[in-house]
């Protein structure tokens, strides 16, 4: 036990200086016209957020160069570190970034990923199927109930929804998803601390209780006209499969459409009449190769998707009948058969927003194995199969 505490301590000075490394990160996150990919070479260059924030001017030219050089330094002097991540943290906005086990891996496998995610509420869990649901911002009666019925069915099969919060398709599918129970995930063209549409403020405050708001772009930044289509990528990247329920023939919907067959994604279209103007979007589509879905059954089914369950919600019942204390059942969520190291443990709980300190989560491990419940071999930790009688 004395060496499972030295080693979770080691783990939790570890866990320090990767935090202290996502506030350097997170300032330079903030520097909104340093392309993803200048920000990855700087990372690249210096080896770790706080070198970046630490090398020369002339280091940094010739990276980036002079422009985009004096434009860093200029923000450096105005922004220190620490200050710019007090902020995001004392407005409830979570960040990661390509560095921290918690970035989505969804989005490292894009072409131009982005270098980090702002995020109120959570992630998207990378093992929960999810669909893109599409279309038009003024969609018709046939598009509503269409959106309404596909998004019901998704929750109803544990998929997530993901979408951009706009009016028209996009608001109401996650609407409709988190009233019948599901999760939905908001990709924004603006800050997670701005609402935009406005009158989607309801639903934004929804987002963040059974979800999350996500937005590669700084807090406090305003919405344009161009930060929408780069955004789209993160919509479909989050996306197992995109759904396009209206469109018109030149839509920005089909921006989405391009950027997740570049990923690879597959895309359906809802099939519409002939002469509706909403429907020529989808139509082409159908007409180019796109799959049909008339139903939500339609890609459950070609998918293979079942009912996801909610692993937090069945913890309690899986330790009904053991005598387990509240800091054991909070590790138990974290662990699965798959053995992890004590490190992923630490990280798990600390993207839970976990509290427990490195004693307590020790002796919860001691406890778990103490009762049966998980094992640990060679600094491996995982859950045991439940005894059935």
């Amino acid at each position: 036990m004395d060496e499972n505490r030295n080693n979770l301590y080691q783990t939790e000075v570890e866990w320090k200086e990767k935090e202290e490394c996502k506030i350097y990160a997170c300032w330079l996150d903030t520097i909104y016209w340093l392309a993803g990919g200048a920000k990855y070479r700087l990372l690249e260059a210096a080896g770790t957020a706080r070198d970046v924030y630490l090398m020369s001017e002339r280091h940094i030219a010739s990276v980036v160069g002079e422009k985009a050089c004096e434009r860093l330094m200029q923000h450096k002097r105005q922004y220190h570190p620490q200050k710019v991540w007090n902020y995001v943290k004392g407005n409830g906005i979570s960040y990661t970034y390509c560095r921290e086990a918690d970035f989505p891996q969804k989005l490292a496998d894009i072409p131009d990923p982005p270098f980090g995610i702002f995020y109120k509420g959570k992630l998207p869990e990378e093992n929960v199927p999810a669909v893109a649901v599409i279309g038009s911002r003024k969609c018709s009666e046939y598009g509503k109930y269409m959106a309404e019925m596909f998004a019901a069915g998704f929750a109803a099969a544990g998929v997530d929804v993901i979408s951009g919060m706009a009016h028209g398709i996009d608001g109401i599918s996650q609407r409709v998803a988190l009233k019948a129970g599901g999760s939905s995930f908001a990709v924004l063209g603006c800050g997670v601390d701005v609402v935009y549409p406005k009158a989607n403020e309801p639903l934004y405050r929804q987002l963040q209780k059974k979800g999350g708001v996500l937005s590669e772009y700084p807090p406090r930044m305003e919405p344009r006209p161009a930060l929408f289509p780069p955004r789209n990528r993160i919509i479909s990247a989050f996306a197992d499969v995109v759904v396009v329920v209206e469109a018109r023939e030149k839509s920005g919907t089909l921006i989405t459409v391009d950027m997740a067959l570049e990923q690879g994604k597959e895309v359906y279209a809802l099939p519409g009449r002939c002469t509706d103007v909403l429907s020529m979007g989808c139509n082409r589509l159908l007409r180019q190769g796109a799959l049909i879905a008339v139903s939500p059954d339609d890609i459950i089914s070609d998918m293979h998707w079942e009912h996801q369950t909610d692993r937090s919600g069945s913890a309690d019942n899986g330790l009904m009948d053991k005598k387990i204390s509240e800091t054991a059942k909070e590790i138990y969520v974290v662990l699965d058969s798959i053995p992890v190291t004590q490190e992923e443990i630490v990280a798990r709980l600390r993207k839970n927003r976990c509290t427990l300190t490195v004693p307590q989560i020790c002796q919860g491990l001691v406890e778990l194995e103490i009762k049966g419940v998980a094992a640990s071999q060679n600094r491996l930790y995982k859950l045991l199969p439940a005894k059935t009688n």
